[in-house]
């Protein structure tokens, strides 16, 4: 079954924070920012008589059953054999102990641990161990991307959780509506950027709202950052009327993601600023795959000079189709474009073929320069636009030779 809406779980989390927190909470899923903000809502709630250790258990790795000092098991003397692995667990992780009520201080205590997909896979034992003894009141609260759950006791502990109402799942906000015939107005993360605005008290139009997701990205923190400087810079107005796209002309940041195919877009329209702005996303914030992770530094420069050179080379075959006579929608088909034709036309009527040969021949010494000088990748696509958009010289093999 699909994870819940984010905001749905916030709110659940909020219900049964406000009735006290149980022995374990398990907060997962591949949103970092409604991570953070489900933990600062279990901080918050909190008893104040209660003892806190907040543990960052990133360096936490999953290893084999030794203890630190490379022992097997923990010393654990003549206890009758049903005891041995209860102290080896207690042993293994003495932060558990402190949860068992009773301390000098506070007879209460919780403790948290952030990023502890590391610490679950090597003491999960011993918080199903130890979980039973924890005293009153007490608890583990217990955030990662994932927990592991190939163990038995793993998905016994999750099971658990979950049918006390008290694992929580946070995906990503889905930006396309589920009927793609729907605009992306429509779109969870689109409603989610109009209500925090709204919140913030600079109201804006959802095409404003998603003029900001453009521009800025996908990113929670990123997106909140920008309406927070919006807020800043226009001032905060509950009563004011939504802002318009053309209300945020020359507000917002240019810190937004592109990619190598609307890089080629921008140099195939003529429009030099787009072509620039979305170099410089390339190379300074990277480009993501299908999977979502980033691509590797080194691809960048191969991933959009291979596409910039089928854009051109297939604008230079429709330019000599379109020459030759033949209409606009044949020349498309012809040359293999069945999609965004209209957008092919218009680059074909603003490129001529001296202009795309020469495109042609900047992209190949682009490319022969980085094989012969090993210059930055990003420095030699920004001479390739000086070339392009400026009529700059392009260097010929004698030009290179020492």
């Amino acid at each position: 079954m699909a994870a819940p809406h984010p905001e749905d779980e916030l709110a659940r989390l909020h219900k049964l924070a406000a009735h006290g927190l149980p022995a374990l909470v398990l907060v997962t899923g591949v949103n970092d920012h409604f991570r953070a903000e489900a933990m600062e809502r279990l901080l918050a709630a909190v008893p104040k008589d209660a003892e806190l250790r907040v543990l960052d258990a990133v360096d936490e790795r999953a290893v084999g059953g030794k203890d630190d000092d490379g022992d097997d098991e923990a010393d654990t003397g003549d206890a009758p054999a049903g005891e041995v692995g209860s102290a080896a667990a207690i042993a293994s992780c003495p932060e558990l102990q402190e949860l068992r009520g009773g301390g000098l201080f506070a007879k209460r205590a919780f403790l948290f641990v952030r990023r502890g997909g590391g610490f679950w896979a090597r003491h999960v034992e011993a918080i199903a161990t130890t979980l039973p003894r924890f005293g009153k009141g007490c608890g583990l609260v217990l955030e990662a991307p994932k927990v592991d759950r190939r163990k038995k006791v793993a998905q016994q502990l999750v099971k658990s959780a979950t049918e006390a109402g008290a694992a929580f799942e946070f995906r990503d906000l889905y930006d396309q509506p589920f009927d793609r015939s729907r605009s992306p107005l429509d779109g969870e993360l689109c409603k989610w950027v109009v209500a925090r605005a709204q919140r913030l008290g600079v109201a804006l139009q959802a095409d404003a709202a998603w003029l900001v997701v453009m521009q800025i990205g996908k990113s929670l923190g990123e997106l909140l950052a920008e309406l927070g400087r919006l807020r800043d810079r226009i001032g905060a107005d509950p009563k004011r009327k939504p802002l318009t796209p053309a209300d945020l002309r020359g507000q917002l940041t240019c810190s937004f993601q592109s990619n190598p195919f609307e890089f080629a877009e921008a140099v195939l329209g003529g429009d030099r600023r787009a072509a620039y702005r979305s170099l410089r996303a390339i190379f300074d914030r990277g480009v993501r795959g299908k999977d979502g992770k980033p691509m590797d530094p080194g691809g960048l420069f191969p991933f959009a000079t291979s596409w910039l050179f089928q854009q051109l080379a297939s604008a230079y075959e429709g330019r000599q189709l379109l020459d030759g006579g033949m209409s606009p929608r044949d020349v498309a088909q012809k040359a293999g474009v069945y999609q965004f034709v209209d957008r092919f036309t218009e680059q074909l009527q603003k490129n001529d073929l001296p202009r795309l040969r020469r495109g042609l021949l900047a992209l190949h010494a682009c490319q022969r320069t980085l094989r012969l000088s090993g210059e930055d990748h990003d420095t030699l696509l920004e001479r390739f636009l000086a070339q392009w958009f400026d009529g700059a010289p392009i260097p010929t093999m004698q030009d290179l030779e020492p």
